[in-house]
């Protein structure tokens, strides 16, 4: 799990700092949950979609026998 700061929202884009200030990532601030903004500690969990990632390649794989 990462932490991180959003440390300003500008042209749409929330910039949210990660380990301390070592990297930014540029979020779109209309994705943000509501009730967060700059000033906010949050963090960040991701995991990889099984799921989604069956069915993409299953369609993929239809597509190339048509």
């Amino acid at each position: 799990m990462l932490s991180g700061y959003i440390d300003r929202i500008e042209e749409g884009l929330a910039v949210i700092l990660l380990q301390d200030g070592a990297y930014q990532l540029n979020f779109p601030a209309e994705l943000l949950p509501d009730g967060l903004g700059e000033g906010d500690y949050i963090t960040l969990d991701m995991a990889k979609d099984e799921e989604t990632q069956a069915a993409m390649l299953s369609e993929a794989l239809s597509l190339m026998d048509d």
